[in-house]
């Protein structure tokens, strides 16, 4: 294995364990805000050159269910995030790391943020795409590793 390859399952690692999930969707227009609360856990899979990532989270009332294969994409030099939800979902998302921020990239939705200084703490910002083709803030989260 490359010492590159090395360090992005390196990277990877850090995700490794169990989270307190929270989020805050703004009220927008005739919407009132809503809440998301769980856990989202991660753990290595295939001898660790896959995570995956287990989300269970109430959206407001409802309960969001997702299962999340991450990998490295040697040839490519990214991260890929192929998922599927329990309403019957399913999509691919690309990550990247650069100078500590991650971003996650998708047909309609992507992330900026990265972990802090104990690696105890992973938050950011969503952001989704629109019908008018505009980028617009959906919403920051907070993930708290359990001690």
């Amino acid at each position: 294995m490359y010492k590159q390859d090395e360090q992005a399952y390196h990277q990877l690692n850090k995700f490794v364990g169990t989270w307190n999930t929270a989020a805050l969707i703004p009220s927008s227009d005739n919407n009132p805000e809503v809440k998301i609360k769980g856990t989202d856990r991660y753990e290595w899979i295939t001898d660790g050159f896959f995570l995956l990532h287990t989300a269970d989270v109430m959206i407001g009332t409802d309960n969001s269910k997702t299962h999340e294969i991450i990998g490295y994409d040697k040839l490519n030099h990214h991260y890929t995030m192929q998922y599927y939800n329990n309403k019957g979902n399913s999509g691919l998302m690309i990550a990247k790391l650069d100078d500590g921020l991650w971003t996650f990239s998708g047909d309609d939705l992507r992330f900026k943020g990265g972990f802090n200084e104990n690696e105890d703490v992973f938050s950011g910002v969503w952001e989704q795409f629109t019908a008018n083709k505009i980028w617009t803030h959906l919403m920051d989260i907070k993930l708290s590793k359990k001690h």
